[in-house]
Parts: C-alpha cells; sequence; structure tokens
C-alpha cells in the first residue's frame, strides 16, 4: 500500500479547495514520516488544523499513535477540516472526504 512510485491524484474538489504545496506536503507525509513506521490502511484520512496561522496535518494511527506535522503553509478557513486519501491498488487518491462517500 501506498507506494510513492503508484500513479497519485488529487481529485477537482480537493484541488479547489487546498493549495497544492499541502496536497504535496500530504504525499510526502505519507512517503516519508508514516511508511514503514505504522501500517497504513486502504483508506488513510489527515485532519488539518491551524495552529497560530500555519496549517498543521493530524495523523491518527487507529488510536496507537497520534502524528502531528507542522507546514510552513498559512491556514485559511475554507480549507477542509479533514482529508482522505486512497490506495484501490492500482492508483492513490487524495480528496475530500465526502467525495470518499459518494
Amino acid at each position: 500500500m501506498f507506494d510513492q512510485n503508484a500513479d497519485r491524484y488529487a481529485t477537482f474538489g480537493l484541488v479547489a479547495k487546498l493549495p497544492s504545496a499541502v496536497i504535496d506536503s500530504i504525499w510526502a507525509i505519507i512517503d516519508d514520516d508514516l511508511q514503514g513506521v505504522v501500517p497504513l490502511a486502504q483508506v488513510l484520512q489527515f485532519a488539518l488544523i491551524d495552529r497560530q496561522g500555519t496549517v498543521t496535518v493530524v495523523f491518527d494511527a487507529k488510536n496507537d499513535s497520534i502524528f502531528e506535522f507542522d507546514l510552513p503553509a498559512d491556514y485559511d478557513r475554507s480549507f477542509p477540516e479533514t482529508v482522505a486519501v486512497l490506495d484501490d491498488g492500482q492508483n492513490q487518491t487524495m480528496m475530500l472526504v465526502d467525495e470518499l462517500q459518494a
């Protein structure tokens, strides 16, 4: 799961609400900080929170560990609260949570 050499996409809905720098940072978090550290499910969810005006990405590894990553990106109240990432075995797609359930 979550091979960094696999095809990766972001939905139009997500791209319309989140800057590419934040999207790219979440992919980097998966590759550099989570892969090989915690078991990764088919669907990952990341919370985006405002920490003193900048974005903090929060990942909860099934109540085992909580990881927080401070990004050098300004937070905007229009950002989604949660981002989902799906690995269907062929493609990896980052999306809004409501797009996952659609």
